[in-house]
């Protein structure tokens, strides 16, 4: 569910100069190449398009927040899964100074975990920084729990990392 005036959807080719300013305006995002995130929408598509079969592991997904009327971004979110171990990490998550506290965090998530489920994932992990209370405050509202730690991890500014686990529970199958 998505917060009112917010869009939850799978992220575009044309949202990439706005998932890049949006990380790059927030200084505890992991600030990743342009070309990172455009190989994640380039496997997305061209895998799935050309081919007509899912594609191979590890699999990832680009969520974006956009709101409504304007089309603008105001938050995105990237999972990953390994098939074959069926793990998925939720990998990065943000959302715009401007737009925080309104619930898209949570529905970004929550987007993530239901397509890691759909993709056959039975856990999802996320490492977080120790000092961001906001951030664990919200995965600790969608479950997760603590499974690690790693001292001095991020830097500027220097921060342990906390690694969150959250079991998933299967898919219902419909039976006929």
């Amino acid at each position: 569910m998505s917060p009112a005036g917010v869009q939850l959807r799978r992220a575009s080719v044309a949202d990439l100069a706005a998932i890049f300013a949006l990380e790059r305006s927030i200084d505890t995002a992991p600030h990743w190449p342009l070309a990172c995130y455009a190989a994640i929408l380039d496997s997305q598509a061209s895998i799935q398009t050309l081919t007509g079969e899912q594609p191979t592991t590890p699999k990832r997904s680009l969520f974006v927040a956009e709101t409504l009327p304007q089309a603008e971004i105001v938050g995105f979110a990237v999972g990953l899964v390994h098939s074959a171990e069926a793990v998925a990490e939720l990998e990065s998550m943000a959302v715009a100074a401007s737009a925080r506290r309104a619930g898209i965090g949570g529905a970004l998530c929550a987007a993530v975990l239901d397509w890691c489920r759909e993709q056959g994932a039975a856990s999802v992990t996320l490492e977080v920084r120790a000092g961001s209370t906001a951030a664990l405050a919200l995965y600790a509202a969608l479950g997760f729990s603590q499974a690690g730690r790693r001292p001095r991890y991020y830097s500027d500014p220097e921060d342990d990392a906390l690694i969150l686990r959250l079991p998933l529970t299967p898919l219902k199958s419909e039976h006929k």
